[in-house]
């Protein structure tokens, strides 16, 4: 499906600089325990929510754990051209532009039942790793006005999100992802448990029963696998 053409970095002025800053700072959701409650446990995944103060749906953390290398996950999650795979309810992923080697824009599209219209979204998105923990990140924030509007769709105006690798005893990784989404529009009953419930638990399902290892052997310049003794175990 055909999207507007995206503004260019040279308008945009100090683009990189000002999403960057705006990832240092980011803070609107974090894996802290407090206030999540846990709402599901199933399958070896857990799903928390809690209350979100910048738009309609509660703030939601999934987490599970999964037998892989770090490099092995971050290739999974880095290519976008598979998410439509296992990511529940997305439709459509373009990449729009390769920063550098951590740091890419992409366009989503995300399927909403009829009657409802598809939302779309455009996500940056920045890869780092803890050098003492080794525990890697990727956050996620939405740049909504980065590609013009498709009147077919509604445009989502936010997504503050994250997903947090941690390394584990016996080649094990503990795979968190937690996000506080608006997709815009009037969001209530079904809808609202589909983005709220449906879509986190699903996708997180879905990455669990992937083939991880086809990507072992993938290296990266910015991640160092954990040693023995060099792993997070709490």
């Amino acid at each position: 499906m055909p999207f507007g053409r995206p503004v260019s970095l040279a308008k945009r002025g100090v683009f990189k600089v000002i999403v960057t800053s705006s990832v240092l700072l980011f803070s609107g959701v974090s894996l802290a325990a407090d206030d999540w409650q846990l709402d599901k446990d199933e399958n070896d995944i857990q799903l928390y929510t809690k209350e979100s103060h910048t738009g309609p749906l509660k703030q939601v953390k999934v987490v599970t754990r999964v037998q892989s290398s770090l490099s092995s996950l971050v290739a999974f999650l880095s290519d976008q051209s598979g998410f439509p795979a296992w990511m529940d309810k997305v439709s459509k992923v373009e990449k729009l532009k390769d920063i550098n080697e951590q740091e890419t824009l992409t366009y989503t599209v995300i399927d909403s039942p009829w009657p409802e219209r598809d939302r779309d979204s455009v996500w940056y998105s920045k890869w780092d790793q803890d050098p003492d923990t080794l525990v890697v990140t990727k956050k996620v924030l939405s740049e909504p006005q980065y590609v013009s509007e498709d009147e077919r769709m509604i445009r989502s105006p936010s997504l503050e999100a994250e997903w947090v690798l941690t390394p584990k005893e016996e080649g094990m990784v503990e795979v968190a992802y937690v996000s506080d989404f608006d997709p815009g529009g009037n969001v209530q009953g079904w809808l609202l448990d589909m983005f709220t419930y449906e879509m986190p638990f699903n996708t997180m399902q879905n990455l669990k029963q992937s083939e991880l290892g086809k990507n072992e052997g993938a290296t990266f310049a910015f991640i160092k696998e954990p040693t023995a003794k060099r792993v997070v175990t709490q």
